[in-house]
């Protein structure tokens, strides 16, 4: 079956025109010491996958072609949790289609945004994939400059991810080091406990008080009630939904502190 061309030739930019494209890339990526981005590119027709890549490749990014959908998706589980970039998959595919490569992605939290691309498009079918959480439904044929914009979009989502779980692991770590008393203190302090009625709740002195308090913020890095606050609620907003939300915190992984 012949299927419209991928690219629009009208829309088609020449080298200066796309070097401007480049150089609109944003340096962050080097900011945040993130990995080099990959872009996944799914399509059971190779031409047409092919044609997507090499139209990647002049964006700069690292691209990975797949014909099968299962094999990326098999080839999942090898990817770093830290893996920066996105996928460009075609919706109509044998075996497994593109909304459900987007459902198999959501299924596993993976870092990598989708982009669906189609000559086929229905509205009923992008409202779905939207819902799910796609970046984007281009419809074929798309222009150069289009494409360009979704993937930066679904790269900057990506990067943001991967810098949201790296922040959630960094903070785990350091209340892991809590002691239960140290936490007990914590709790007191979210609730805006002054140092003597925290003694008398705990019935401890005020030194030992005075101690953990200097301990949980030296653990913690934090330097004022306001930032421990914010560390406990950046957290507490990564807890599973099923923790009620105004006792989250007491659920904190830690271990004892010898």
């Amino acid at each position: 079956m012949s299927v419209p061309p991928l690219t629009s030739r009208r829309s088609r930019r020449d080298g200066a025109q796309l070097a401007q494209l480049l150089e609109s890339r944003s340096p962050a990526q080097s900011a945040q010491n993130m990995p080099e981005p990959v872009v996944f590119v799914i399509d059971d027709d190779a031409q047409s996958g092919r044609a997507v890549s090499e139209l990647i490749r002049t964006f700069n990014y690292e691209v990975r072609t797949y014909q099968n959908p299962a094999d990326f998706l098999d080839a999942l589980p090898d990817l770093s949790a830290d893996q920066v970039g996105c996928v460009i998959t075609d919706l109509r595919m044998s075996g497994i289609d593109g909304l459900e490569v987007l459902q198999r992605l959501n299924e596993r939290s993976t870092t990598l945004p989708v982009i669906i691309v189609t000559a086929y498009a229905e509205t009923a079918t992008t409202v779905r994939a939207l819902r799910r959480g796609a970046v984007a439904v281009l419809d074929k044929p798309f222009r150069d400059d289009e494409l360009w914009g979704f993937v930066q979009e679904a790269v900057s989502r990506s990067m943001a991810e991967v810098g949201r779980n790296r922040r959630h692991q960094e903070l785990q770590d350091r209340f892991k080091r809590l002691s239960p008393q140290d936490r007990e203190v914590l709790k007191l302090i979210m609730e805006g406990s002054k140092n003597r009625t925290m003694a008398k709740r705990l019935d401890v002195s005020l030194r030992t008080i005075e101690n953990r308090r200097r301990r949980i913020f030296d653990v913690m890095q934090a330097d004022s009630v306001a930032e421990l606050t914010r560390m406990v609620v950046e957290y507490e907003y990564r807890l599973p939904a099923t923790s009620p939300a105004q006792e989250a915190w007491l659920h904190l992984p830690f271990e004892r502190v010898a």
